[in-house]
């Protein structure tokens, strides 16, 4: 595995002129989300979306996800090949539409990382038509079971940042902007410098944007380090950066649709077959709810107040959760161990 650097963005004033921010859509959230699923890091954003997603992703969807984001590193950029597109079907269809030799372009750097690959696979690297379309259904799935259902949360949290950054632009220019991303990057005018930037095809430590428009697109799943993309035959380069950085933000973010109870969502088959369904459904709802009182509890497992604190003392008891206490309501918290244990019990796609 290559080292780490600090990747050094350099601007001319023109360069400065043609910055953007924008949201990439469900399309780039989705490719993004499968990247995070193969991660262990970052566990109190994403632990219990893991663990609970990660049973979900069937079929060619984990061959799918390994192909875009290898376990060696990288991620396939559909950034520049597709662009913004404000629904998974827009975005699937204009994939299916990229001409053949910019298909086998951007391909052709995943024989660099990729070990594995499944037959069919080998197709869409290709640009045979019937396995590019083969490779969007698995994307349309992949998006249904892990981003479609929170995609209104998501939408409009990335709107939020958007807007916001938008504001510091509008009062201060393109430079305020880039200044605001800190300690994401760190602007030095000219320069804008990435730190702890993990190289796959830009292995150099100085990037020339050369003229082309520089996209800001922040992403939930993205992290912890921002990630720019770029062709040669693209006009644009797309650096896409974090923006979810709070446990109380991703706790909103991931917890079950309005009108769905906690008890209905899908739980990781190997933590309920350890814990029993209705446990592992209270763990579940501590992962997606931290410091929530034993009210919340049973109301988001959809059981009796009685149950819920029985099992919330059971877990306690196994050192899984920690109770806090303000003045007399005491507050639900999963510890490491109970985080371990999710993310262990719900496979991950880097491991099927």
């Amino acid at each position: 595995m290559r080292g780490k650097l600090v990747l050094r963005v350099h601007f001319t004033a023109a360069d400065l002129a043609r910055v953007r921010i924008t949201v990439l859509g469900p399309l780039a959230e989705t490719e993004i989300s499968l990247w995070n699923m193969q991660r262990r890091d970052a566990k109190a954003l994403f632990g219990g979306w893991r663990a609970r997603t990660g049973p979900l992703i069937t079929g060619d969807g984990p061959d799918t996800a390994r192909f875009l984001s290898p376990p060696a590193g990288g991620l396939v950029d559909l950034f520049t090949l597709v662009g913004t597109a404000d629904c998974i079907d827009e975005g699937l269809e204009r994939l299916c539409s990229v001409p053949d030799w910019r298909l086998r372009a951007e391909f052709a750097v995943l024989p660099l990382t990729a070990r594995r690959r499944a037959p069919w696979l080998t197709g869409a690297m290709g640009a045979d038509r019937q396995a590019v379309r083969r490779l969007a259904t698995a994307l349309q799935h992949c998006h249904r079971v892990a981003v479609a259902p929170y995609w209104v949360r998501i939408h409009r949290h990335l709107d939020g940042e958007v807007a916001r950054r938008g504001r510091v632009m509008v009062h201060g220019g393109v430079e305020a902007l880039l200044d605001s991303l800190r300690p994401l990057v760190v602007w030095r005018a000219p320069v804008l410098e990435i730190s702890g930037y993990h190289p796959l095809l830009h292995p150099g430590a100085d990037f020339h944007l050369a003229g082309r428009t520089l996209v800001l697109a922040p992403s939930v799943f993205c992290g912890p380090v921002p990630q720019l993309f770029a062709s040669p035959e693209a006009d644009t380069v797309v650096m896409v950066y974090p923006a979810l950085h709070n446990p109380v933000d991703a706790a909103a973010l991931w917890a079950p649709p309005a009108g769905v109870r906690q008890a209905d969502a899908p739980v990781p088959p190997a933590l309920v077959a350890l814990l029993g369904r209705t446990r592992a459904v209270v763990l579940c709802v501590i992962a997606d709810h931290p410091a929530c009182t034993t009210t919340q509890l049973a109301q988001r497992a959809g059981i009796p107040m009685a149950s819920a604190s029985e099992h919330a003392t059971t877990l306690r008891s196994a050192g899984l959760t920690v109770v806090t206490r303000e003045g007399k309501t005491a507050l639900h918290t999963l510890t490491h161990l109970g985080l371990t244990l999710l993310n262990t019990n719900g496979p991950t796609l880097a491991g099927t």
